[in-house]
């Protein structure tokens, strides 16, 4: 079997979409798979792999802010305006390109705004916090 790649994402046979499967860190055996365009922004492809989030992992997909991908010793895939094409993604006759994905933890930031509660129609932050720690 023989497997034909380009240096950057290009068109495969009979059009010009190819696939891409994404594997996630730390969970054998669940993908996701979705179909695009070399001219497709990293941001585009980070949504459309939302809207097949496998449920297996999460009921629901993070923000894209925190969705690493990661492709085949190119790195983190980025700036989110950048295209396929222009992140060198390989495009694979016989088979999706693999794409790793990887999800940021939440940061104290992160979890102090997602904390907020709503009542009344009105959020409120939550009460502050404060931690004093003396070394003696």
């Amino acid at each position: 079997m023989e497997t034909k790649s380009t240096s950057s994402a290009a068109p495969t046979e009979g059009g010009d979409t190819f696939r891409i499967r994404f594997i996630f860190a730390n969970r054998d055996g669940i993908h996701a798979e979705i179909e695009c365009s070399p001219s497709d922004n990293i941001e585009t492809v980070t949504k459309a792999l939302q809207s097949k989030w496998p449920s297996e992992i999460n009921e629901t997909a993070p923000d894209c802010d925190r969705i690493r991908l990661i492709c085949m010793g190119k790195g983190v895939l980025g700036p989110s305006r950048k295209t396929l094409e222009e992140c060198e993604v390989p495009v694979f006759l016989t088979h999706p390109t693999p794409v790793n994905v990887s999800v940021k933890p939440i940061t104290a930031n992160q979890s102090k705004i997602s904390s907020i509660d709503r009542i009344n129609d009105r959020y409120i932050d939550p009460p502050p916090t404060e931690c004093c720690c003396t070394m003696m």
